[in-house]
């Protein structure tokens, strides 16, 4: 006898039960006036949809405009700084040719005039002579 023979002698399975029967669910009438369609979340009768979407959008608006600032203030910035290096770029650019005539004047100063400029070591105060010392209150005395 063959195995496929054997297998088909088995006996077959039990067969399947129906599933239960359900009761069929209660109709609920619709509140009178309004379908079904029409019942929506509300809130003190207006619709939860008419104030949450225009917020939402108010807030989106919100987000869009500091970004915006932001960029603005970024861009107001780099602005400043390279207006700031320029200036700095001027101002040595200045100094180096205020240097460079200073350096002319004192040239010009020793040849024409014979004027020599005062070792930068040597520092020496002025004394005041006790004749021309005035006490607080005092007025000046002129000559």
């Amino acid at each position: 006898m063959s195995t496929r023979g054997a297998a088909a002698r088995v006996a077959a399975p039990a067969p399947r039960h129906a599933p239960p029967v359900r009761p069929r669910p209660r109709l609920v009438p619709p509140p009178a006036g309004r379908t079904r369609r029409l019942q929506r979340i509300q809130l003190h009768g207006v619709r939860v949809a008419w104030i949450v979407i225009p917020f939402i959008a108010i807030l989106l608006g919100g987000v869009v405009w500091v970004n915006v600032a932001r960029l603005n203030l970024t861009t107001q910035t780099g602005r400043t700084v390279e207006m700031h290096d320029q200036v700095q770029g001027d101002v040595l650019k200045l100094r180096a040719k205020l240097a460079q005539k200073d350096g002319e004047v004192v040239d010009q100063a020793v040849k024409r005039l014979g004027m020599v400029q005062a070792p930068g070591t040597g520092l020496t105060y002025v004394s005041v002579p006790p004749e021309a010392r005035v006490t607080p209150g005092q007025a000046p005395r002129t000559r």
